[in-house]
């Protein structure tokens, strides 16, 4: 039975994925959960001249199901959104591998950079697992480490993880094209959440109650730059709520006591005996 390849995603990943696949000669096409507004992976897709489809759920189903009566489908889910039906799964002319931005089984889900950041995890990285039934939870085909510091932020994370899903794809994608067995080993069990997409950390509001380490991570982890992944960040004060245009940590002599209030249009944060202060610049009203 003749191959196909099918990588489903969105993102720069899934293009480049792609792309190596055609370059090695092997049918390939990508298919997009259908978002609105302008997709940027169309757009990529039509330059590179990668056969591109979007869809909704129903009809990414229905056309899968369609491959794999007529090919032996292998399936790269990369930066997907769209989660695969077991009658897919289990078909029999069915291969699936999946990316996920995290080291699993921690933070399975939805925007695992993001919590990453906001539990204070020392280390997060990315895994490639086999695509099961269950979300994230397919036997482990590599794992990659990456350190998380203070510096660090969502879109800056998910850029080193996309690069490195990309060369560590690479490792192993000859033994995936010919078919041969992948090293691979079981996920240890766990029962941590889920993250859903809907979830935002602490619902999106910075907790006046927090130290300065857990602001910085709320910040960092809620920083996307210009990309509009999660809600914007909020603030309440005396009943209100604010928001603001962009933050900055800075090294300031210590204070003798917590102080969150206003200083020329910015919300500034401090907290006893801290050597750093939380800057919350042009904050505003909200509504």
């Amino acid at each position: 039975m003749e191959k196909k390849f099918v990588v489903v995603g969105s993102g720069k990943l899934a293009v480049q994925i792609a792309e190596y696949l055609i370059a090695q000669g092997l049918k390939t096409a990508v298919y997009e959960k259908a978002i609105s507004g302008v997709s940027s992976v169309e757009e990529l897709c039509g330059r590179k001249n990668i056969p591109y489809h979007a869809m909704n759920d129903k009809t990414m189903t229905a056309r899968l199901m369609r491959d794999l009566g007529r090919y032996s489908l292998k399936v790269i889910s990369a930066v997907n959104t769209y989660i695969f039906p077991r009658e897919v799964i289990q078909h029999k002319n069915f291969t699936g591998i999946n990316y996920h931005n995290a080291l699993l089984p921690h933070h399975r889900g939805m925007n695992a950079e993001a919590w990453a950041i906001f539990d204070m995890d020392k280390y997060t990285g990315i895994t490639w697992h086999k695509i099961l039934p269950e979300i994230d939870c397919g036997e482990i085909i590599v794992q990659k480490k990456i350190k998380i510091d203070d510096s660090l932020n969502s879109l800056k994370l998910l850029k080193q993880q996309t690069a490195l899903a990309y060369t560590s794809f690479l490792d192993f994608a000859p033994a995936f094209i010919a078919g041969d067995d992948l090293a691979m080993k079981c996920q240890p069990p766990s029962d941590e959440h889920i993250h859903l997409i809907r979830e935002v950390p602490n619902n999106g509001y910075l907790s006046k109650k927090w130290d300065l380490d857990r602001s910085s991570a709320f910040l960092r982890a809620m920083d996307y730059g210009k990309l509009d992944t999660l809600s914007r960040p909020m603030i309440r004060l005396d009943s209100k709520t604010y928001v603001w245009d962009r933050y900055k940590i800075v090294e300031s002599q210590p204070t003798d006591k917590d102080f969150v209030g206003f200083d020329e249009g910015n919300i500034i944060i401090a907290k006893k005996n801290c050597t750093k202060k939380i800057y919350l610049i042009n904050a505003r009203r909200q509504g």
